[in-house]
């Protein structure tokens, strides 16, 4: 028994049996839960606690954690001897401070969470790994102290936060006490937000309870272990409470956009490591501005129609596309946060000149059908509000791509409050204090297209075209009858010159000769240094005077009416050829 102890001590406490002996390995075997094979030279099991032959994951211990990542002999254990007190005297079967006595001997740990200073190839970041091999990972008193002084570490060190859950939920022993945790070390995540330092979670397998429901939702990016149990109920709860017997695993929760991504053990430091590097306010890398074709240069003189046809050309690049051109990296973050994804609406972190911002684009070819494609849902508004607030508290520059028909103004999408989603978007961009750029390089369509265009600088390509309504909408209404879309379409002034001309856009994107759905890679380049040299500007301006100008724009468009007499005058064109 005594050499099986030890045995079990190795392994959570060390990099998996790299102290024993190979006389030992012959003697005891450690066998798999599910397949029973040995275990004891899997190299799988040893390095990830996986089981090579048939998947089995076991519950990692907190050292175990350590070992995967972060950097070797990296972890200065922080904030010791905080004990766990005994308020309720719980004796159930065996008093609770005699269970706390059992669970520090068999883990070789003080309390269910580690916290300490550590690395992730070279980063510093403070952590706190939750051991579910110590009373289930339920957080008490002395879970609840451990993180907040973790936090305020993180806060006093200016470090990024990165904590592993792993948890049954709050801890019963305690009562109250240790339901108030979930208060306090939310509270503390707070206070890491208010001074704009990032929250990295990862939700290991089982995360349930009162951890998941408190500091652990508020992390800036939510990464879950792949196939792990998840909930603010456990199974067994969930079973006495509902009669309901399923498991919640990751994958369910992803697809519903409560977490960014789902990860295997063994891929996370390095997930880990493209984030925090990505999540940090920098200077571009490019001193000065790229010489670009000016307006006078490129100006072509076409119809409104001319536009409309251009810029739905099946060919020409989408937002999707230009991503993956003109960043050197992207991670993509998923959901709103409150239960729903819309893949039409795509944002994460990314790098432009190896500058770190966040980019929030219209993808024209995602959505469920063909009468929703390139329609952004009241979910993809509200995912986007999250990325703009994080972007801002991170110090990120925001980067908009604009490309839709317009909003998706389903009656399903009217009920979950299309319309405060949109007015939500608007008032977070407005009120931003980082850079922020948009690009409208397609079709613009109402309100679901300005949404994202109430930025510091709104760049627009030559053949993109943004309209109050579609021409074939507004030619419906107007005349009653769509034959007449081409004139209507002259007549709304939706041409990137009418925008230059009416003070909306602030630069025209020169696209190549043979226009940019025949050279994706050109407009690409013409596209990649517009935005370097509209960062780079803005980044030379001071803070409140870039942001009184972005407020001056839009309470003065419209006070010059050059722009709207000609409008008016195509109207009155239109309307005499018409006969109503």
């Amino acid at each position: 028994m005594d050499k099986i102890k030890k045995l079990i001590t190795a392994i959570r406490s060390k990099n998996f049996f790299i102290s024993l002996q190979s006389s030992t390995k012959k003697k005891i075997s450690l066998n798999c839960k599910d397949c029973k094979i040995d275990l004891i030279d899997d190299s799988g099991y040893l390095a990830f606690g996986i089981c090579s032959a048939c998947g089995h994951k076991d519950a990692l211990s907190a050292k175990q954690w350590v070992n995967i990542l972060f950097d070797q002999e990296s972890f200065d254990e922080k904030f010791l001897n905080i004990e766990s007190p005994d308020p309720l005297h719980f004796n159930d079967q065996k008093p609770y401070k005699d269970r706390i006595k059992i669970a520090k001997e068999s883990t070789g740990e003080q309390a269910a969470v580690s916290t300490g200073l550590t690395e992730i190839k070279g980063i510093k970041v403070i952590a706190a790994i939750f051991d579910f091999k110590f009373m289930g990972g339920s957080m008490g008193y002395a879970v609840g102290e451990k993180i907040t002084s973790a936090i305020d570490k993180a806060i006093n060190s200016k470090l990024p936060f990165v904590v592993v859950t792993c948890s049954g939920g709050a801890r019963m022993q305690e009562g109250t006490l240790a339901l108030a945790q979930m208060i306090k070390t939310t509270n503390a995540i707070n206070k890491l937000h208010a001074v704009n330092l990032p929250m990295i979670c990862i939700l290991a397998n089982p995360t349930t309870g009162g951890v998941y429901a408190s500091f652990a939702n508020q992390a800036d990016i939510l990464i879950a272990e792949k196939e792990a149990l998840i909930g603010f109920a456990g199974p067994r709860v969930r079973a006495v409470n509902t009669d309901e017997k399923d498991r919640l695993l990751a994958e369910e929760i992803y697809e519903n956009g409560l977490v960014d991504k789902i990860l295997p053990r063994q891929d996370m430091k390095d997930y880990l490591e493209r984030v925090l590097n990505l999540i940090s306010p920098n200077q571009i890398e490019i001193s000065a501005a790229q010489l670009i074709p000016q307006a006078a240069e490129f100006e072509k003189k076409q119809t409104g129609w001319d536009s409309v046809q251009k810029s739905r050309d099946l060919n020409r690049p989408s937002s999707r596309e230009y991503i993956d051109n003109i960043f050197s990296d992207f991670i993509e973050l998923k959901g709103d946060r409150s239960g729903a994804e819309d893949t039409v609406l795509i944002g994460g972190f990314a790098k432009l000149a190896l500058k770190n911002v966040m980019v929030i684009a219209q993808d024209r070819n995602a959505g469920l059908s063909e009468i929703t494609r390139g329609r952004v849902s009241a979910t993809g508004y509200r995912k986007a509000t999250r990325l703009i607030n994080l972007a801002n508290r991170l110090r990120l520059p925001i980067i908009c791509f604009v490309d839709t028909p317009g909003a998706n103004d389903s009656i399903e999408n009217e009920k979950i409050g299309l319309a405060k989603s949109i007015s939500d978007t608007i008032a977070s961009l407005s009120q931003v204090t980082v850079e922020t750029v948009s690009v409208i390089i397609g079709e613009g369509g109402s309100g679901g297209a300005i949404a994202l265009c109430c930025t510091d600088k709104v760049l627009m390509q030559e053949n993109a075209f943004l309209a109050i309504t579609s021409p074939e909408g507004a030619a419906s209404i107007l005349y009653r009858d769509k034959k007449y879309t081409e004139d209507i379409a002259d007549a709304l002034g939706i041409t990137a010159t009418d925008h230059k001309n009416l003070g909306f856009v602030d630069e025209i994107i020169a696209e190549p000769k043979n226009e940019a759905s025949n050279n994706h890679k050109e407009a690409a380049r013409l596209l990649f240094n517009a935005l370097t040299n509209s960062l780079i500007n803005l980044q030379k301006i001071n803070m409140e005077k870039r942001i009184r100008a972005r407020d001056n724009k839009w309470e003065n468009l419209g006070k010059n009416n050059r722009f709207s007499g000609k409008i008016q005058r195509l109207f009155l064109g239109i309307t005499r050829k018409i006969k109503i």
